[in-house]
């Protein structure tokens, strides 16, 4: 017993020196990034794209991030006018090979003199973007912004809906989580900070999304349209005005910030195949989650209906402050969408035109 006993001391002891000069090494190389980032400096992945289920997107979607957790197709350092856009994932694009995303096609359209930088990520509303706004543009490598480019709206109305309270008084701390992939661990409890703990914490990570990813998009889309067959179907929403008055909030102080700075600001309202008597093919691609705990939907008509007055008070508050807003008009199909909102690779196509073409007359 006295034997097991000191080989367990042993071998307890070397396992921690081990740890210990495994520690110092990682954190002397610095492996995991120790200010803000959208998304992971230097990373890619690809998401398996069933184009049976997934209208409009004919091929894999192959993601990958820049030195800066940018989405973006050439380097920074070489344009003279740097774009900075945030949004949700009608931004991100992640359905998207990197070259078929609007903010991509949107630089080729600017030309070789523009670089655009992609912060978009996925479920991001203003709360997340006056937050990013606040701390990426503070990175060296960005203080020389020129425009700031940001499409938002349906996360802000659908997380108003799904939970006002979480929409209009979540701390900041948490805010910061969903904002960033990556945020100064000097908060965190110290075992958090180790690097070792931030390798297992990764390797979880990779692991559930090597398990999960494939074919992601096709089960998400069947087991919603599945869930909607069994749930009720809302067709008033609840008063919006708490909502809009915080949302209002956001825009006015993303305009305070952007005037510090100045940078040009320039928003883009959220286009949506929502409409009222929306053909039945086009409805059943509609897959916006439900409320209390998806036990009922709202409907297209009413989203719609939600949909106009948070695009309306954003095109309000920017003829107010004489704020470049960009109305974006798109056609209600699958010209445009796979699903409620997020775009497929024509409307990628219409939105970067649409977007560009109203540059030009105010960059030029």
């Amino acid at each position: 017993m006295k034997t097991f006993l000191r080989k367990l001391l042993y071998f307890s002891a070397f396992t921690f020196i081990f740890l210990v000069i495994a520690e110092l090494i990682l954190s002397w190389i610095q492996i995991f990034p120790t200010d803000y980032y959208t998304n992971t400096p230097n990373s890619d992945f690809v998401w398996e794209i069933n184009a049976n289920e997934i209208t409009g997107i004919h091929q894999d979607s192959e993601v990958s991030f820049d030195e800066l957790g940018a989405r973006s197709i050439s380097n920074y350092e070489d344009a003279n006018h740097k774009i900075v856009v945030f949004g949700g994932s009608t931004t991100a694009c992640f359905a998207l090979t990197q070259g078929k995303t609007w903010s991509a096609l949107l630089e080729k359209k600017l030309g070789d003199t523009y670089w655009v930088g992609n912060f978009g990520r996925p479920g991001n509303s203003s709360n997340h973007h006056t937050l990013q706004f606040q701390h990426m543009l503070e990175k060296p490598e960005l203080n020389d912004t020129k425009t700031v480019l940001i499409m938002q709206g349906v996360n802000d109305f659908v997380a108003y809906l799904i939970s006002s309270e979480r929409y209009l008084n979540s701390p900041e701390r948490k805010l910061k989580k969903f904002a960033f992939q990556h945020v100064p661990d000097d908060h965190l409890p110290f075992y958090k900070q180790f690097t070792l703990y931030k390798l297992a914490s990764r390797a979880k990570k990779n692991l559930n999304f090597y398990l999960n990813h494939k074919d992601h998009l096709t089960k998400t889309v069947l087991s919603i349209k599945e869930l909607k067959k069994q749930s009720k179907i809302i067709e008033e929403l609840p008063d919006l005005t708490a909502g809009l008055n915080h949302y209002e909030q956001n825009i006015r102080n993303l305009i305070t910030q952007a005037k510090k700075k100045n940078i040009n600001l320039v928003f883009v309202t959220q286009a949506t195949m929502w409409k009222p008597n929306l053909e039945p093919k086009y409805e059943e691609l509609m897959l916006t989650s439900g409320f209390q705990n998806n036990e009922a939907f709202y409907s297209t008509e009413a989203l719609y209906g939600g949909m106009e007055i948070f695009n309306e008070r954003l095109k309000m508050v920017c003829k107010q402050q004489n704020i470049p807003c960009i109305d974006l008009q798109l056609p209600k199909t699958t010209a445009s969408f796979y699903d409620d909102f997020h775009f497929n690779e024509s409307g990628a196509e219409l939105t970067a035109e649409q977007i560009s073409k109203y540059l030009k007359t105010i960059l030029e």
